[in-house]
C-alpha cells in the first residue's frame, strides 16, 4: 500500500513539479538518507526511486531476472556486473550502452540514491568521477577501461571471471596483482580488512580506512583500530557459528 500511495506521489510530482522542485526533494532526501542507519537506507532508499519512464535517448540497462527488490541492493555484486553512475552523466550512459550492445547483463545503480555508497566507492578506488564498474566483485575502472577491454577483445573474459586467461594489458587494466581467499579466519578477516575490503555482518559493514587517521567500523559504530584482531576474531566466531549472514563485499585493488 505505502509503495502505491508514494508511486502515485511520484506521478503527481513529475506532472506537477517544476524538475528544479523535483531536484530539491531528491537532494533532500540524499541528505536524510545519508546519516539514515543502513538498515533504513536499504528500507527506504528503494521507495525513494522515482518511477519515470526512462528516456528514450538513454540507452537501457539489461537487467538479471530479479524481483525488483534484490535489484536495488547494493550489496549484491559478488556474481554480477555492476554499472554505478548517476541518470544525467553521458559516460554512464556510454558504458550502459557499450554493455547492451555487447549483450552484456548488468546492473545499473543510481549513486543518487546511495550517497553513502557513492563515497566509499570513492574512497575505496581513489576514483572521485563515475562511472564505477564492479564486475565480480572487484573494480575494474570506468569508460575508458571498458573500451579498452573491448578493444583488446578480453571483455568476455573479464565478465565470464575467466581471469587465468587474461593478457598482461588486461591484467595491469583490472589492477590484478594478487588473490583473496573469503575463509573467515581470524587472520585472513584482519589481512583484507587492512587492504580496504568491505565485510557485511547481518547487512551491517564493517571496513577500515587508513590514512592520517586510520578509522575502523564495525556493527554500525566506529570502533579503535586497536580492537581490530579481537573484533575479526569475534566476526570468524559468529561466522562460523552461523549466528549471523556474513559476506564480502568488494576487493578493491587500490593499494593491493
Amino acid at each position: 500500500m505505502l509503495k502505491g500511495l508514494l508511486r502515485r506521489a511520484h506521478e503527481v510530482a513529475h506532472k506537477h513539479l517544476p524538475e528544479r522542485v523535483r531536484d530539491g526533494g531528491r537532494r533532500l532526501a540524499d541528505a536524510v538518507l545519508e546519516h539514515a542507519p543502513r538498515v533504513v537506507q536499504d528500507a527506504v532508499a528503494p521507495l525513494l526511486r522515482a518511477p519515470d519512464a526512462p528516456d528514450p535517448a538513454t540507452p537501457a540497462s539489461v537487467e538479471d531476472p530479479t524481483s525488483a527488490e534484490e535489484a536495488l541492493d547494493f550489496r549484491d555484486t559478488q556474481r554480477r556486473v555492476v554499472l554505478f553512475g548517476y541518470p544525467e552523466d553521458a559516460a554512464t550512459d556510454r558504458v550502459a550502452a557499450l554493455f547492451a550492445a555487447e549483450g552484456i547483463v548488468f546492473r545499473r545503480q543510481n549513486l543518487h540514491l546511495q550517497p553513502r555508497e557513492a563515497q566509499q566507492i570513492a574512497s575505496m578506488t581513489g576514483v572521485m568521477v563515475p562511472p564505477y564498474v564492479y564486475i565480480h566483485g572487484r573494480f575494474w575502472g570506468g569508460e575508458g577501461e571498458m573500451e579498452s577491454l573491448r578493444a583488446l577483445g578480453e571483455l568476455r573474459a573479464v565478465i565470464a571471471n575467466q581471469l587465468e586467461d587474461l593478457s598482461p594489458e588486461a591484467r595491469r587494466i583490472g589492477k590484478l596483482r594478487e588473490s583473496f581467499d573469503d575463509a573467515l579466519t581470524p587472520d585472513n578477516i584482519l589481512f583484507r580488512l587492512r587492504r580496504g575490503h568491505i565485510i557485511s555482518i547481518d547487512g551491517l559493514d564493517c571496513w577500515y580506512e587508513a590514512g592520517a587517521s586510520p578509522r575502523f567500523f564495525y556493527d554500525g559504530a566506529p570502533r579503535l583500530v586497536d580492537e581490530m584482531p579481537a573484533i575479526a576474531a569475534e566476526i570468524a566466531r559468529r561466522g562460523e557459528s552461523r549466528e549471523c549472514e556474513t559476506r564480502w563485499l568488494f576487493e578493491p585493488s587500490v593499494g593491493v
